[in-house]
């Protein structure tokens, strides 16, 4: 993993990982200069998403936010957005803070690598190095590794620079209706037991799986639009088959031999999946569409972090206040059959799949050293608030992971020890009253664990650089695949326009010294 022994200089240049001291408290991170203000209380701004599980914003707004602030004479005020707005306010800030001015907020929560606003942050790297140093008597040992995931996405290699600073990813499992997969597992040849009783495998049998599935009413949702979720799910695809936007020296290959048969294949294989198992929606998704239409029973399957079986969830713990009957009460059996699947889907070369979103806090250079101190301070505690004991020896209980529902999976890979996770899982307290009316099995998203070997980055297998980022936000990818599959370009066509872009956007990004590649 990426822990080593390094002076400040090397840990600046290379993975940032250091050698985790022993002994060090939550709070021997030191007083912030807030804490030093005396009787004048310091303002911190923040900006993030409105969370996909609405118990996690009240326990960050409500309880570690100002408690938090209390305790260091910080008033923190948090400013929540829909997840399709921070884009485009994080670049009006960074435009603000270029020309000198206020930016409105100190720091954004980010759903994905902002590697495009690096000239306009902080170095997050130190305090990285500090996290990786610290522990807490609440928790065995200190928070872990910053795991490969989370360096790939906040990390230049070509400035040396820590871009962003990430405390938590979500995992992206296929969501799919187990009563509908046995059914249509059962009408084929060759679909054997394990298919049939813990869904899909490859992307092949979502094809196959699907064409029943559609016939029957279901059709599978994977998003072909300009949004959050399609980004998501096609490059995940890509690089089950093999092929990427770039190498991991940040060249562009997506359209150079050997990438280009497969990137070819791949679109092809998307036309048909649309043609065969999906239907015309799936063009016009949002980064809701896939849990609104999979809640609604229109959808045999999606890809989707686990807010899709939170609220499937809620809504049968309603049904059971309301006395209806386990057996019968459609909502009660709608969460028993929402499954997840252990890993992603596999393609002609592996089981590849990416981050739901991956949360990249973001602060501001603005030159405010009293600001920026507060800010690293609470993104510092709020790595450690993972851990339910720790967050409750603070003051701040549940924390991070529980306030969640386990939808926020850590970066520090011991911030919540893995064992505390699976304790957490399988006997999951939300579920269990479901479980037990029902007989079902009380882990039912244990499975979601696994992502923490499976999920990869945004920009694999080089780094989220500025030219990924932006590429990303233009939703390059998206309109690639669904103009083949709406028959308007032919995949040779829809490729080399999308790559003859993707360069333009890495060359532009090289001339500005954040890109390394050369072609």
């Amino acid at each position: 993993m990426w822990r080593t022994r390094t002076t400040r200089r090397d840990f600046l240049r290379t993975v940032g990982a250091g050698a985790l001291a022993a002994g060090v408290p939550i709070l021997g991170r030191g007083p912030s200069r807030a804490a030093a203000q005396g009787g004048r209380r310091l303002r911190l701004r923040i900006l993030q998403w409105q969370h996909f599980v609405p118990p996690y914003d009240d326990w960050f707004n409500n309880v570690f936010a100002p408690r938090w602030g209390e305790r260091h004479n910080v008033e923190v005020v948090v400013d929540n957005v829909g997840l399709a707005d921070l884009p485009a306010i994080a670049a009006a800030e960074a435009a603000r803070v270029a020309a000198g001015q206020d930016p409105g907020h100190d720091m954004i929560q980010h759903l994905s690598p902002p590697a495009a606003l690096e000239p306009q942050v902080i170095d997050h790297g130190d305090l990285i190095k500090e996290l990786l140093a610290s522990s807490h008597p609440a928790r065995p040992g200190g928070v872990g590794n910053y795991t490969k995931l989370a360096h790939l996405s906040t990390y230049n290699p070509v400035t040396g620079k820590y871009f962003g600073f990430s405390d938590n990813f979500v995992p992206d499992p296929i969501h799919y209706r187990a009563d509908l997969w046995r059914q249509a597992a059962a009408q084929l040849d060759g679909f054997d037991g394990v298919h049939a009783l813990n869904g899909p495998v490859t992307w092949h049998d979502i094809l196959r799986a699907g064409r029943v599935l559609k016939r029957m009413g279901h059709p599978v949702g994977f998003g072909l639009s300009q949004e959050l979720d399609s980004n998501m799910i096609l490059r995940a695809m890509m690089y089950s088959w093999g092929t990427a936007i770039q190498d991991q020296d940040s060249n562009v290959v997506l359209d150079k031999p050997p990438f280009r048969e497969k990137t070819l294949d791949l679109l092809r294989f998307v036309k048909q999946l649309y043609e065969e198992a999906m239907f015309p929606g799936v063009f016009a998704w949002t980064a809701a569409s896939n849990n609104e239409e999979f809640l609604a029973g229109r959808l045999s399957m999606a890809a989707n972090a686990i807010s899709i079986s939170r609220t499937a969830q809620a809504a049968a713990l309603q049904a059971l206040e309301r006395g209806e009957n386990p057996e019968t009460s459609p909502a009660i059996q709608f969460a028993v059959n929402t499954e997840i699947t252990s890993l992603a889907p596999a393609g002609p070369e592996a089981a590849r799949g990416l981050e739901h979103v991956m949360g990249v806090y973001a602060i501001w250079d603005t030159g405010n050293t009293a600001v920026i101190d507060a800010a690293q301070q609470l993104l510092f505690d709020l790595v450690h608030s993972f851990d339910p004991d720790v967050a409750e020896a603070e003051g701040w209980g549940p924390g991070k992971f529980v306030a969640s529902q386990a939808y926020d999976y850590p970066t520090f890979d011991n911030a919540i020890p893995a064992q505390k996770r699976l304790a957490f899982l399988r006997n999951d307290p939300i579920y269990a009253p479901i479980a037990e009316a029902t007989g079902d099995r009380p882990n039912k998203l244990e499975r979601v664990e696994a992502a923490m070997d499976w999920a990869l980055h945004v920009g694999w297998p080089g780094p989220a650089n500025a030219a990924i980022d932006e590429v990303f936000n233009t939703f390059v990818i998206p309109v690639m695949f669904a103009r083949v599959a709406q028959g308007i370009d032919r995949p040779e066509d829809a490729l080399d326009e999308a790559a003859r872009q993707i360069r333009s956007i890495f060359n532009k990004w090289r001339r500005e010294g954040l890109v390394g590649g050369t072609s």
